[in-house]
Protein backbone atom coordinates (compact mmCIF):
# COMPACT_ATOMS: atom_id res chain seq x y z
CA UNK A 1 0.00 0.00 0.00
CA UNK A 2 3.18 2.60 0.99
CA UNK A 3 4.93 1.96 -2.55
CA UNK A 4 1.62 2.64 -4.87
CA UNK A 5 0.97 5.69 -2.37
CA UNK A 6 5.03 6.21 -2.98
CA UNK A 7 5.19 5.44 -7.05
CA UNK A 8 1.12 7.65 -7.32
CA UNK A 9 2.94 10.45 -5.62
CA UNK A 10 5.92 10.24 -7.92
CA UNK A 11 3.77 10.16 -11.01
CA UNK A 12 2.26 13.21 -9.64
CA UNK A 13 5.37 15.12 -9.11
CA UNK A 14 7.94 16.93 -11.09
CA UNK A 15 11.31 17.61 -11.61
CA UNK A 16 12.99 20.44 -10.78
CA UNK A 17 14.19 20.76 -13.98
CA UNK A 18 10.90 21.02 -15.30
CA UNK A 19 9.54 23.24 -12.61
CA UNK A 20 12.88 25.61 -13.63
CA UNK A 21 12.19 25.13 -16.91
CA UNK A 22 8.30 26.43 -16.33
CA UNK A 23 9.87 29.44 -14.62
CA UNK A 24 11.65 30.53 -17.00
CA UNK A 25 9.14 29.45 -19.89
CA UNK A 26 7.07 31.75 -17.24
CA UNK A 27 9.26 34.76 -17.49
CA UNK A 28 10.55 34.55 -20.66
CA UNK A 29 7.87 34.00 -23.16
CA UNK A 30 5.54 37.30 -22.52
CA UNK A 31 8.72 39.57 -22.99
CA UNK A 32 9.96 37.99 -25.99
CA UNK A 33 6.45 38.42 -27.16
CA UNK A 34 6.76 41.87 -26.05
CA UNK A 35 10.18 42.93 -27.79
CA UNK A 36 8.58 41.17 -30.64
CA UNK A 37 6.31 43.95 -31.04
CA UNK A 38 7.56 46.69 -30.30
CA UNK A 39 10.96 45.43 -32.64
CA UNK A 40 8.18 45.12 -35.38
CA UNK A 41 6.54 48.43 -34.70
CA UNK A 42 9.72 50.34 -34.39
CA UNK A 43 10.93 48.60 -37.98
CA UNK A 44 7.87 49.33 -39.70
CA UNK A 45 7.92 53.15 -38.38
CA UNK A 46 11.53 53.77 -38.88
CA UNK A 47 11.64 51.89 -42.20
CA UNK A 48 8.35 54.43 -43.44
CA UNK A 49 10.20 57.36 -41.70
CA UNK A 50 13.27 56.21 -43.98
CA UNK A 51 12.08 56.15 -47.17
CA UNK A 52 10.22 59.73 -46.22
CA UNK A 53 13.38 61.11 -45.39
CA UNK A 54 15.10 59.59 -48.27
CA UNK A 55 12.91 60.86 -51.19
CA UNK A 56 13.06 64.60 -49.16
CA UNK A 57 16.55 64.42 -49.12
CA UNK A 58 16.71 63.04 -52.97
CA UNK A 59 14.17 66.23 -54.44
CA UNK A 60 16.34 68.78 -52.44
CA UNK A 61 18.95 67.96 -53.75
CA UNK A 62 17.40 67.43 -57.74
CA UNK A 63 15.96 70.79 -56.86
CA UNK A 64 19.08 72.58 -56.06
CA UNK A 65 20.93 71.72 -59.19
CA UNK A 66 18.10 70.82 -61.50
CA UNK A 67 16.82 74.36 -62.66
CA UNK A 68 20.64 75.93 -63.10
CA UNK A 69 21.89 73.02 -65.08
CA UNK A 70 19.16 73.24 -67.70
CA UNK A 71 18.72 76.76 -67.84
CA UNK A 72 22.74 76.67 -68.00
CA UNK A 73 23.17 73.90 -70.35
CA UNK A 74 20.42 75.26 -72.99
CA UNK A 75 21.73 79.14 -72.75
CA UNK A 76 25.41 77.90 -73.52
CA UNK A 77 23.98 75.44 -76.17
CA UNK A 78 22.48 78.59 -78.02
CA UNK A 79 24.93 81.27 -77.66
CA UNK A 80 27.90 78.76 -79.31
CA UNK A 81 25.26 77.66 -81.75
CA UNK A 82 26.15 73.84 -81.27
CA UNK A 83 24.56 71.34 -83.59
CA UNK A 84 21.54 69.49 -82.56
CA UNK A 85 23.30 66.12 -81.38
CA UNK A 86 24.74 68.27 -78.82
CA UNK A 87 21.53 69.33 -76.75
CA UNK A 88 21.63 69.10 -73.21
CA UNK A 89 20.02 66.06 -72.58
CA UNK A 90 22.10 64.29 -69.83
CA UNK A 91 20.49 66.18 -66.90
CA UNK A 92 16.83 65.63 -68.33
CA UNK A 93 17.61 61.70 -68.26
CA UNK A 94 19.31 62.10 -64.74
CA UNK A 95 16.40 63.90 -63.46
CA UNK A 96 13.35 61.28 -65.13
CA UNK A 97 15.10 58.04 -63.73
CA UNK A 98 15.40 60.11 -59.92
CA UNK A 99 11.99 60.94 -60.31
CA UNK A 100 11.08 57.01 -61.91
CA UNK A 101 12.70 55.99 -58.60
CA UNK A 102 10.80 58.73 -56.43
CA UNK A 103 7.16 56.88 -58.24
CA UNK A 104 8.18 53.48 -56.52
CA UNK A 105 8.70 54.95 -53.11
CA UNK A 106 6.35 57.22 -52.75
CA UNK A 107 3.84 56.46 -50.71
CA UNK A 108 1.37 59.71 -49.92
CA UNK A 109 -1.15 59.93 -51.89
CA UNK A 110 -0.54 63.96 -53.18
CA UNK A 111 3.21 63.47 -53.75
CA UNK A 112 2.61 60.64 -56.34
CA UNK A 113 0.34 62.80 -58.10
CA UNK A 114 3.18 65.38 -58.11
CA UNK A 115 5.23 62.62 -59.55
CA UNK A 116 3.63 61.75 -62.30
CA UNK A 117 3.13 65.57 -63.21
CA UNK A 118 6.71 66.43 -62.68
CA UNK A 119 7.27 63.26 -65.22
CA UNK A 120 4.94 64.81 -68.10
CA UNK A 121 6.99 68.30 -67.52
CA UNK A 122 10.21 66.66 -68.44
CA UNK A 123 8.59 65.23 -71.22
CA UNK A 124 7.51 68.76 -72.28
CA UNK A 125 10.66 70.00 -71.16
CA UNK A 126 12.75 66.97 -73.34
CA UNK A 127 10.55 68.20 -75.98
CA UNK A 128 11.21 71.97 -75.78
CA UNK A 129 14.55 71.81 -75.79
CA UNK A 130 14.64 69.72 -78.77
CA UNK A 131 12.61 72.52 -80.45
CA UNK A 132 15.12 74.82 -79.73
CA UNK A 133 17.45 72.21 -81.30
CA UNK A 134 15.31 72.65 -84.72
CA UNK A 135 14.70 75.93 -84.70
CA UNK A 136 17.40 78.37 -86.15
CA UNK A 137 18.04 81.96 -85.22
CA UNK A 138 19.44 83.27 -82.05
CA UNK A 139 16.30 85.63 -81.00
CA UNK A 140 13.90 82.79 -81.64
CA UNK A 141 16.18 80.61 -79.94
CA UNK A 142 15.92 83.02 -76.67
CA UNK A 143 12.65 83.22 -76.82
CA UNK A 144 11.82 80.15 -76.45
CA UNK A 145 13.87 79.72 -73.78
CA UNK A 146 12.77 82.42 -71.82
CA UNK A 147 9.49 81.39 -72.70
CA UNK A 148 8.64 77.39 -72.65
CA UNK A 149 12.07 76.61 -71.00
CA UNK A 150 12.09 78.55 -67.99
CA UNK A 151 8.79 78.00 -67.55
CA UNK A 152 8.74 74.20 -67.44
CA UNK A 153 12.10 74.59 -65.11
CA UNK A 154 10.30 77.14 -63.06
CA UNK A 155 7.41 74.75 -63.09
CA UNK A 156 9.04 71.33 -62.37
CA UNK A 157 11.15 73.44 -59.35
CA UNK A 158 7.99 74.38 -57.74
CA UNK A 159 6.35 70.88 -57.98
CA UNK A 160 9.45 69.66 -56.42
CA UNK A 161 9.25 72.18 -53.56
CA UNK A 162 5.66 71.26 -52.94
CA UNK A 163 7.15 67.65 -52.93
CA UNK A 164 9.83 68.09 -50.18
CA UNK A 165 7.12 70.66 -47.96
CA UNK A 166 4.74 66.85 -48.55
CA UNK A 167 7.57 64.63 -47.19
CA UNK A 168 8.72 67.05 -44.67
CA UNK A 169 4.81 67.27 -43.22
CA UNK A 170 4.19 63.40 -43.29
CA UNK A 171 8.25 63.32 -41.50
CA UNK A 172 6.61 65.65 -38.70
CA UNK A 173 3.52 63.27 -38.73
CA UNK A 174 5.44 60.13 -38.62
CA UNK A 175 7.44 61.02 -35.77
CA UNK A 176 4.70 62.29 -33.72
CA UNK A 177 3.10 59.03 -34.83
CA UNK A 178 6.41 56.37 -33.16
CA UNK A 179 6.27 59.10 -30.04
CA UNK A 180 2.91 57.78 -29.06
CA UNK A 181 2.77 54.83 -30.39
CA UNK A 182 5.95 54.31 -28.35
CA UNK A 183 4.38 56.26 -25.15
CA UNK A 184 1.25 53.79 -25.93
CA UNK A 185 3.17 50.73 -26.09
CA UNK A 186 5.62 51.47 -22.96
CA UNK A 187 2.20 51.69 -20.83
CA UNK A 188 1.22 48.41 -22.83
CA UNK A 189 3.99 47.21 -21.87
CA UNK A 190 3.58 48.07 -17.74
CA UNK A 191 0.23 46.84 -17.49
CA UNK A 192 0.98 43.85 -19.01
CA UNK A 193 4.09 43.16 -17.24
CA UNK A 194 2.41 44.07 -13.50
CA UNK A 195 0.68 40.75 -13.50
CA UNK A 196 3.07 39.12 -14.85
CA UNK A 197 5.76 39.81 -12.82
CA UNK A 198 3.51 39.30 -9.71
CA UNK A 199 2.45 35.97 -10.90
CA UNK A 200 6.31 35.26 -11.36
CA UNK A 201 7.21 36.69 -8.06
CA UNK A 202 4.37 34.27 -6.28
CA UNK A 203 5.84 31.28 -8.70
CA UNK A 204 9.20 31.66 -7.67
CA UNK A 205 8.20 31.99 -3.49
CA UNK A 206 6.40 28.98 -4.09
CA UNK A 207 8.49 27.37 -6.21
CA UNK A 208 11.38 28.25 -3.21
CA UNK A 209 9.44 27.17 -0.57
CA UNK A 210 8.90 23.64 -2.44
CA UNK A 211 12.61 23.49 -2.45
CA UNK A 212 13.68 24.28 0.44
CA UNK A 213 10.78 23.18 3.07
CA UNK A 214 11.69 19.27 2.12
CA UNK A 215 15.37 20.19 2.36
CA UNK A 216 15.03 21.69 5.31
CA UNK A 217 12.86 18.78 6.54
CA UNK A 218 15.83 16.41 5.54
CA UNK A 219 17.70 18.11 7.66
CA UNK A 220 16.06 17.98 10.38
CA UNK A 221 15.46 13.78 9.57
CA UNK A 222 18.97 13.67 9.41
CA UNK A 223 19.59 15.08 13.06
CA UNK A 224 16.99 12.94 14.41
CA UNK A 225 18.71 10.09 12.81
CA UNK A 226 22.27 11.13 13.96
CA UNK A 227 20.42 11.43 17.71
CA UNK A 228 20.20 7.41 17.44
CA UNK A 229 16.52 7.35 16.56
CA UNK A 230 15.66 5.72 13.43
CA UNK A 231 12.05 5.94 13.12
CA UNK A 232 11.48 7.85 10.33
CA UNK A 233 8.59 8.90 8.08
CA UNK A 234 8.40 10.23 4.61
CA UNK A 235 7.88 13.83 3.44
CA UNK A 236 5.74 15.32 1.61
CA UNK A 237 7.48 17.24 -1.72
CA UNK A 238 6.19 18.37 -5.05
CA UNK A 239 9.84 16.90 -6.46
CA UNK A 240 10.87 13.80 -8.15
CA UNK A 241 14.74 14.20 -7.33
CA UNK A 242 13.59 14.93 -3.43
CA UNK A 243 11.27 12.33 -2.75
CA UNK A 244 13.84 10.03 -4.44
CA UNK A 245 16.32 11.44 -1.98
CA UNK A 246 13.95 11.01 0.58
CA UNK A 247 13.07 7.53 -0.27
CA UNK A 248 16.87 6.31 -0.40
CA UNK A 249 17.39 7.86 3.28
CA UNK A 250 14.28 6.18 4.06
CA UNK A 251 15.74 2.82 3.43
CA UNK A 252 19.36 3.93 4.53
CA UNK A 253 17.91 4.43 8.14
CA UNK A 254 16.16 1.42 7.92
CA UNK A 255 19.45 -0.33 6.72
CA UNK A 256 20.79 0.99 9.77
CA UNK A 257 17.98 0.15 11.95
CA UNK A 258 18.47 -3.38 10.66
CA UNK A 259 22.10 -3.55 10.89
CA UNK A 260 22.49 -2.06 14.56
CA UNK A 261 19.92 -4.62 15.62
CA UNK A 262 22.22 -7.72 14.06
CA UNK A 263 25.14 -5.71 15.82
CA UNK A 264 23.06 -6.15 18.57
CA UNK A 265 21.91 -9.59 18.38
CA UNK A 266 25.58 -11.04 17.46
CA UNK A 267 26.75 -8.91 20.31
CA UNK A 268 24.70 -10.41 22.90
CA UNK A 269 25.26 -13.79 21.47
CA UNK A 270 28.96 -12.81 21.49
CA UNK A 271 28.61 -12.03 25.06
CA UNK A 272 26.66 -15.55 26.18
CA UNK A 273 29.00 -17.39 24.14
CA UNK A 274 31.76 -15.70 26.33
CA UNK A 275 29.62 -15.81 29.21
CA UNK A 276 28.99 -20.28 28.60
CA UNK A 277 32.75 -20.44 27.57
CA UNK A 278 33.79 -18.80 31.27
CA UNK A 279 31.12 -20.70 32.99
CA UNK A 280 32.47 -23.94 31.14
CA UNK A 281 36.41 -23.19 32.70
CA UNK A 282 34.76 -23.42 36.14
CA UNK A 283 33.90 -26.64 35.54
CA UNK A 284 32.38 -28.58 39.03
CA UNK A 285 34.58 -31.97 38.03
CA UNK A 286 37.85 -29.91 36.66
CA UNK A 287 37.66 -28.29 39.91
CA UNK A 288 36.45 -31.44 41.85
CA UNK A 289 39.64 -33.32 40.80
CA UNK A 290 41.74 -30.69 40.56
CA UNK A 291 41.06 -30.48 44.39
CA UNK A 292 41.22 -33.94 45.28
CA UNK A 293 44.36 -33.84 42.97
CA UNK A 294 46.41 -31.37 45.68
CA UNK A 295 44.60 -33.40 48.57
CA UNK A 296 46.29 -36.40 47.29
CA UNK A 297 49.31 -34.65 46.88
CA UNK A 298 48.85 -33.23 50.31
CA UNK A 299 48.53 -36.61 52.17
CA UNK A 300 51.39 -37.80 50.24
CA UNK A 301 53.54 -35.06 51.38
CA UNK A 302 54.70 -33.62 47.47
CA UNK A 303 54.11 -30.20 48.56
CA UNK A 304 56.35 -29.12 45.77
CA UNK A 305 53.30 -30.47 43.45
CA UNK A 306 50.66 -29.23 46.02
CA UNK A 307 52.24 -25.50 45.33
CA UNK A 308 52.85 -25.83 41.66
CA UNK A 309 49.22 -26.98 41.00
CA UNK A 310 48.08 -23.98 43.23
CA UNK A 311 50.09 -21.90 41.35
CA UNK A 312 48.95 -22.93 37.85
CA UNK A 313 45.06 -23.05 39.25
CA UNK A 314 45.08 -19.52 40.11
CA UNK A 315 46.91 -18.70 37.50
CA UNK A 316 44.51 -20.26 35.11
CA UNK A 317 41.65 -18.49 36.48
CA UNK A 318 43.25 -15.28 36.59
CA UNK A 319 43.86 -15.24 33.07
CA UNK A 320 40.63 -16.51 32.16
CA UNK A 321 39.22 -13.51 33.28
CA UNK A 322 41.87 -10.92 31.64
CA UNK A 323 40.52 -7.62 33.66
CA UNK A 324 37.42 -8.20 31.45
CA UNK A 325 38.99 -7.88 28.55
CA UNK A 326 38.08 -9.77 25.01
CA UNK A 327 41.27 -9.92 23.28
CA UNK A 328 44.74 -10.48 24.91
CA UNK A 329 47.72 -10.80 23.37
CA UNK A 330 49.00 -14.87 22.60
CA UNK A 331 51.67 -15.06 25.16
CA UNK A 332 49.69 -14.33 27.58
CA UNK A 333 46.75 -17.15 26.05
CA UNK A 334 49.60 -19.54 26.08
CA UNK A 335 50.30 -18.56 29.86
CA UNK A 336 46.70 -19.64 30.99
CA UNK A 337 46.89 -22.54 29.00
CA UNK A 338 50.50 -23.59 30.12
CA UNK A 339 48.51 -23.40 33.47
CA UNK A 340 45.76 -25.51 32.30
CA UNK A 341 48.14 -27.62 30.91
CA UNK A 342 50.58 -28.22 34.03
CA UNK A 343 47.84 -28.89 35.81
CA UNK A 344 46.43 -31.84 33.78
CA UNK A 345 50.25 -32.95 33.91
CA UNK A 346 50.48 -33.48 37.75
CA UNK A 347 47.02 -35.34 37.60
CA UNK A 348 48.14 -37.05 34.58
CA UNK A 349 51.93 -37.22 34.79
CA UNK A 350 51.99 -41.22 33.36
CA UNK A 351 50.26 -40.30 30.03
CA UNK A 352 50.73 -36.35 29.26
CA UNK A 353 53.64 -34.63 27.64
CA UNK A 354 53.10 -31.24 26.13
CA UNK A 355 55.43 -29.12 23.75
CA UNK A 356 54.37 -25.29 22.83
CA UNK A 357 56.60 -24.04 20.04
CA UNK A 358 55.92 -20.13 19.45
CA UNK A 359 57.68 -17.49 17.55
CA UNK A 360 58.55 -14.76 19.41
CA UNK A 361 57.37 -12.30 16.76
CA UNK A 362 54.11 -13.67 16.90
CA UNK A 363 54.03 -13.72 20.74
CA UNK A 364 52.45 -10.15 20.50
CA UNK A 365 49.50 -10.72 18.51
CA UNK A 366 46.31 -10.34 19.89
CA UNK A 367 43.48 -12.83 19.83
CA UNK A 368 40.16 -13.82 21.76
CA UNK A 369 41.04 -15.16 25.21
CA UNK A 370 39.99 -18.28 26.07
CA UNK A 371 40.29 -19.64 22.36
CA UNK A 372 42.99 -23.01 23.30
CA UNK A 373 42.12 -24.25 26.46
CA UNK A 374 38.71 -25.34 25.21
CA UNK A 375 40.80 -27.27 22.27
CA UNK A 376 43.42 -28.29 24.44
CA UNK A 377 41.03 -30.35 26.79
CA UNK A 378 39.00 -31.63 24.17
CA UNK A 379 42.34 -33.35 23.09
CA UNK A 380 42.75 -34.43 26.07
CA UNK A 381 39.77 -35.54 27.25
CA UNK A 382 38.58 -37.11 23.47
CA UNK A 383 41.87 -37.82 22.14
CA UNK A 384 44.91 -38.35 24.56
CA UNK A 385 42.64 -39.97 27.45
CA UNK A 386 40.45 -42.59 24.92
CA UNK A 387 43.47 -44.10 23.65
CA UNK A 388 45.22 -44.74 26.81
CA UNK A 389 48.70 -44.97 26.47
CA UNK A 390 51.22 -41.71 26.63
CA UNK A 391 49.96 -39.09 24.38
CA UNK A 392 51.28 -35.64 23.40
CA UNK A 393 50.09 -32.38 23.04
CA UNK A 394 52.00 -29.57 20.74
CA UNK A 395 50.82 -26.15 20.27
CA UNK A 396 52.42 -24.34 17.24
CA UNK A 397 51.74 -20.63 15.61
CA UNK A 398 52.90 -19.72 11.97
CA UNK A 399 51.75 -16.92 9.52
CA UNK A 400 50.20 -17.43 6.08
CA UNK A 401 50.18 -13.52 4.86
CA UNK A 402 47.94 -11.71 6.95
CA UNK A 403 46.99 -14.36 8.74
CA UNK A 404 48.04 -16.02 11.74
CA UNK A 405 47.81 -19.80 12.34
CA UNK A 406 47.74 -21.56 15.68
CA UNK A 407 47.86 -25.23 15.47
CA UNK A 408 47.05 -27.79 18.14
CA UNK A 409 48.00 -31.83 17.24
CA UNK A 410 47.71 -34.25 19.93
CA UNK A 411 48.25 -38.69 19.22
CA UNK A 412 45.43 -39.41 20.81
CA UNK A 413 42.18 -41.44 19.52
CA UNK A 414 41.70 -39.60 16.19
CA UNK A 415 38.26 -39.62 14.87
CA UNK A 416 36.68 -41.99 11.79
CA UNK A 417 36.30 -39.54 8.86
CA UNK A 418 32.62 -39.75 9.06
CA UNK A 419 32.76 -39.00 12.71
CA UNK A 420 35.01 -35.65 11.55
CA UNK A 421 32.42 -34.70 8.83
CA UNK A 422 29.69 -34.52 11.59
CA UNK A 423 31.79 -32.24 13.77
CA UNK A 424 32.56 -30.07 11.09
CA UNK A 425 28.72 -29.44 9.88
CA UNK A 426 27.65 -29.60 13.37
CA UNK A 427 30.35 -26.59 14.09
CA UNK A 428 29.02 -25.05 11.29
CA UNK A 429 25.53 -24.96 11.43
CA UNK A 430 26.23 -24.55 15.33
CA UNK A 431 24.49 -27.65 16.27
CA UNK A 432 25.43 -28.70 19.97
CA UNK A 433 29.18 -30.70 19.19
CA UNK A 434 30.68 -30.19 22.87
CA UNK A 435 30.45 -26.56 24.47
CA UNK A 436 33.92 -25.43 24.78
CA UNK A 437 34.35 -26.33 20.96
CA UNK A 438 31.00 -24.76 19.80
CA UNK A 439 31.57 -21.72 21.58
CA UNK A 440 35.34 -21.03 20.04
CA UNK A 441 34.00 -21.38 17.12
CA UNK A 442 31.03 -19.39 17.24
CA UNK A 443 32.83 -16.43 18.73
CA UNK A 444 35.65 -16.86 15.83
CA UNK A 445 32.38 -16.12 13.38
CA UNK A 446 31.16 -13.46 15.41
CA UNK A 447 34.59 -11.45 15.43
CA UNK A 448 35.86 -12.34 12.35
CA UNK A 449 33.31 -14.09 9.77
CA UNK A 450 34.47 -16.56 6.98
CA UNK A 451 37.03 -17.89 6.04
CA UNK A 452 38.96 -17.81 9.77
CA UNK A 453 37.92 -20.19 12.83
CA UNK A 454 38.40 -24.05 13.14
CA UNK A 455 40.04 -26.15 10.55
CA UNK A 456 39.95 -30.46 11.33
CA UNK A 457 42.02 -32.94 10.41
CA UNK A 458 42.48 -36.35 12.03
CA UNK A 459 43.65 -39.87 11.44
CA UNK A 460 42.20 -42.69 13.49
CA UNK A 461 44.01 -43.86 15.83
CA UNK A 462 46.91 -41.64 15.10
CA UNK A 463 45.71 -38.22 16.48
CA UNK A 464 44.08 -35.01 15.62
CA UNK A 465 44.94 -31.72 14.43
CA UNK A 466 43.11 -28.46 14.76
CA UNK A 467 43.89 -25.06 13.02
CA UNK A 468 42.93 -21.80 14.53
CA UNK A 469 42.82 -19.63 11.97
CA UNK A 470 42.28 -15.47 12.45
CA UNK A 471 43.59 -12.34 11.32
CA UNK A 472 46.58 -10.45 12.20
Amino acid sequence: MILKKRKSNLNKSVTLTQQIQKLLFTVIVPFVVVIIILFYLMMSFNQKYAASLQNANTVTELNYEFKNNIDQDTYQFIIRAKPIEELPMEEIDRAKQIIERLEVSTTHGENQWRVEVMLNLIEKLRQAIIDIGNTSGYDARIEMLNGNVHSITTLIQSYMNDYTYSEMKELAAIQKQIINRVSIMIWITIIISAPFLISILLYSWRLSSRLTKPILELCEKASVLGSGNFDVKPIQSYSSEIQTLDHQFNEMANRIDELLACVKADQNALHKAELELLQSQINPHFLYNTFDSVIWLAEAKQNDKVIRMVTSLSSFFRNSLSKGQDFITLEVEIHQVTSYLEIQQIRYFDILEYEIDIPKHLKTTSIPKLTLQPIVENAIYHGIKNKRQKGKIKISASELENDLMIQIQDNGAGMHPERLQALKKGLNQHQHMGLGLENVCKRLNLYFGPPYGLDFESVYGEGMTVTIRIPK
